[in-house]
């Protein structure tokens, strides 16, 4: 046999060898896949919640993993009236058999929540489309993007949007003092309908968008006493950038929020407005201020005003929340959203 034959033979040999030993690979982390979402599921229950699926599939060799599963259910187990549960008709997430820790996630035929809250109210929350991703760093925690495509909620009021994404931030463990973060969040909206809307705006608002942490340990009880805690032991939550544009209206900032000792928002903000005369009107048209302090707060304001990047009249001031009451610079803008703790 010639040279050139025998190392071909060799070649082919250790070709197939290897992809005998991938598949083999393969075969065994896929059924290792199917279990472990399995498990996963049982260990849910701890926290009261029950993961359940009509079927799932295991498939994408040789190149991925690809994980399917239908008439997915996520519900609520906790003994109270505040019940809630999401459904996925077909859920799928894909990942590369080189890093099992990062998965594309996509749910081509939508989703809806519904969560049953205080007094008998119900809200829910519908999506055509979504798709998102989960990244679980080597030292524990990760990160998980979720976007929804025509999102609709029902709660109190109807709100729909073009476009929602949604940003979570897990840190590998739980904080121990306020200045360890807790969980990270940001959310942007394209398009937000309101249910009403205050003249001179109107639907949509373009855009809307802020990311904050929350810092310090949050303990697992009801949302009053869990609230107190946080607040004792010293958490805040940053807003770490919020943008929100609505015709001419534009604001930009980035603060501290906490809670005062009748669980109430204070806070202290920088933030740049423009457009600050349709926010005082929006304000006195929702019954939020009265039009005569409109009025000093327009001329306190311009004195403030500079030209921005377009031109328009733009102020760079603080935004403050206290005693129930909210501030931009020196301008009052009326009480301060409250807080309802059931």
């Amino acid at each position: 046999m010639r040279r050139p034959t025998r190392l071909g033979l060799a070649v082919a040999v250790l070709l197939v060898a290897v992809f005998g030993a991938y598949s083999a690979f393969w075969f065994v982390v896929a059924d290792r896949l199917e279990g472990g979402v399995a498990q996963w599921a049982a260990s849910l229950r701890a926290q009261n919640l029950d993961l359940s699926w009509r079927a799932i599939r295991v498939g994408g060799f040789p190149l991925s993993f690809r994980v399917v599963l239908s008439q997915v259910r996520l519900s609520d187990l906790a003994a109270t009236a505040l019940s809630r549960e999401l459904q996925v008709p077909l859920l799928s997430g894909n990942a590369s058999p080189w890093n099992l820790r990062s998965w594309q996630l996509t749910a081509p035929d939508g989703l809806s929540a519904t969560a049953n809250l205080a007094a008998g109210a119900v809200a829910t929350l519908s999506a055509h489309k979504a798709s998102g991703s989960v990244a679980i760093a080597d030292e524990g925690g990760g990160t998980l993007w979720l976007g929804l495509s025509e999102p609709v909620a029902e709660a109190g009021g109807h709100l729909a949007a073009r476009d929602a994404e949604l940003w979570l931030t897990l840190p590998p463990h739980q904080p121990q003092s306020h200045t360890e973060r807790a969980v990270g969040m940001a959310v942007e909206l394209q398009e937000l309908s309101l249910p009403t809307v205050p003249a001179p705006f109107r639907n949509p608002v373009d855009e809307i968008a802020f990311g904050v942490t929350a810092m310090g340990p949050v303990p697992g009880s009801p949302a009053r006493q869990a609230a107190a805690a946080w607040r004792d032991s010293g958490g805040t939550l940053e807003l770490d950038h919020f943008a929100l544009r609505w015709g001419t209206l534009g604001i930009t900032g980035t603060g501290t929020l906490a809670l005062d000792s009748d669980l109430q928002p204070i806070g202290g903000f920088s933030a740049a407005v423009e457009g600050y005369n349709e926010l005082l009107k929006a304000l006195v048209g929702a019954g939020r201020m009265r039009a005569g302090d409109a009025r000093l707060a327009q001329l306190a304001l311009a004195m403030l005003a500079k030209a921005g990047p377009d031109g328009r009249p733009e102020i760079a001031t603080s935004f403050t929340i206290q005693d129930g009451e909210m501030f931009l610079g020196p301008a009052k803008l009326g009480k301060a959203p409250r807080i309802v703790w059931e």
